[in-house]
């Protein structure tokens, strides 16, 4: 029993060094991902290594300063405190991001007027991809045992050579799946729509007009894996790749400014159903 405890926790640190591995290598392409830099902070705190982590983790609160992002402030100072406030270098960022965070008085005078000025904002800023998210998905697949230690390894190579190919493509795990043709697709797919609550449904029937189809940029439904493909009254109906991901759901919300229901449909449906929007615009 020792010895299967002892292979246990080999293959636990085996799995979070292959997830160290694919998430630097992100960072080598986007030096200042926030996704892979918590991450990496929590990785290497896993693995006990606290300098490595803090390291991470300075360079995550930079960005967030860079970004002006103060309701980030807190979790950050939350997790520099465990490093105790002797340190120099973690006593002068916890200035910093003190700074930032707004005051109570200031939180209290921000008003609906200003949500809805937020919301028109996130609307209009540039649409940004994150293959995190997607690496995020394939380790909760991990973690569940749908996929093995090698898909893993492979999906996640994969993933990072796919987010950094110059033409417009859409990066998604099930897409990446299906290319390599894993017999185990229907089950994980139906696992992912049973664990997120998220219906899995067929598109091939459907036919979008234009006007729906462009509620949402083309560029935009191709690099995040998602197409509108129907409407009941005033509220969309969407099909997504990553339903895991909730900020994409909530810009989706704010571009099209409607009530969205999400769903899954498998990758060659999306393709099909974008690329004859393409042809009709």
């Amino acid at each position: 029993m020792a010895n299967a405890d002892q292979r246990s926790e080999v293959d636990s640190e085996n799995e979070v060094w292959q997830a160290i591995s694919a998430f630097e290598q992100i960072l080598e392409v986007m030096p200042d991902d926030r996704s892979s830099l918590e991450t990496l902070s929590h990785a290497y705190e896993h693995v006990g290594d606290r300098a490595r982590a803090l390291d991470y983790l300075l360079r995550l609160a930079e960005v967030i300063l860079s970004e002006n992002d103060a309701e980030s402030v807190a979790i950050i100072l939350e997790r520099l405190a465990d490093y105790g406030e002797t340190d120099e270098q973690v006593r002068s960022m916890m200035e910093r991001l003190l700074a930032l965070q707004p005051s109570a008085e200031d939180a209290i005078a921000t008003d609906v007027s200003d949500a809805g000025e937020a919301r028109k904002a996130k609307a209009a800023a540039p649409s940004v991809f994150r293959v995190t998210d997607e690496l995020a998905m394939a380790w909760k697949l991990l973690e569940a045992g749908e996929i093995s230690q090698e898909d893993y390894s492979a999906l996640a190579q994969d993933l990072a050579e796919l987010s950094t190919d110059p033409h417009l493509t859409t990066v998604s795990v099930f897409h990446v799946l299906e290319n390599r043709a894993y017999s185990g697709m229907e089950r994980v797919m139906g696992y992912v729509s049973r664990d997120t609550k998220t219906p899995l449904v067929s598109v091939q029937a459907y036919e979008v007009s234009s006007e729906m189809g462009g509620l949402l940029p083309v560029d935009f439904m191709v690099r995040h894996g998602v197409v509108i493909f129907g409407a009941i009254l005033d509220e969309l109906l969407v099909a997504i790749m990553n339903p895991y991901n909730q900020d994409l759901q909530e810009d989706i919300a704010a571009r099209t400014e409607r009530t969205c229901h999400f769903f899954m449909t498998p990758p060659n449906e999306l393709d099909a159903l974008i690329t004859s929007l393409k042809e009709s615009t």
